[in-house]
């Protein structure tokens, strides 16, 4: 619960465009954030890097429906590493979603180059 509280209580300085959101909005950040680090943990488990990889490059299609940039998804990643420093693992499926997400076709204009 701290990891995800703290990783959204950071996101809104990293992505500008969430100052914007409303209160629903923040919620389904909060619940996104809840997801990654579940998906992340579950990947963890079973070591399992394409189950992380795929669940984030679903989830960046999700949030394009949404009308949310799936670049969004980056800094959160970012700040997850930040705050699991000590876990070489959870660094490697980490960046590993960045990849994948980077390397994903997107119809997002602000998407990662």
């Amino acid at each position: 619960v701290q990891l995800v509280k703290g990783t959204v209580a950071q996101l809104e300085d990293r992505f500008p465009g969430m100052r914007a959101y409303d209160e629903l909005a923040r919620q389904r950040t909060t619940e996104d954030i809840a997801h990654i680090v579940d998906f992340l943990s579950t990947a963890l488990y079973v070591d399992h890097d394409e189950l992380f990889t795929g669940f984030i490059t679903c989830t960046a299609d999700i949030l394009e429906a949404r009308d949310v940039p799936a670049a969004s998804l980056h800094p959160a990643l970012d700040l997850l590493a930040e705050q699991l420093t000590e876990f070489p693992r959870s660094q490697r499926l980490l960046r590993a979603a960045n990849a994948a997400l980077t390397a994903r076709p997107s119809t997002d204009p602000n998407s990662r180059v």
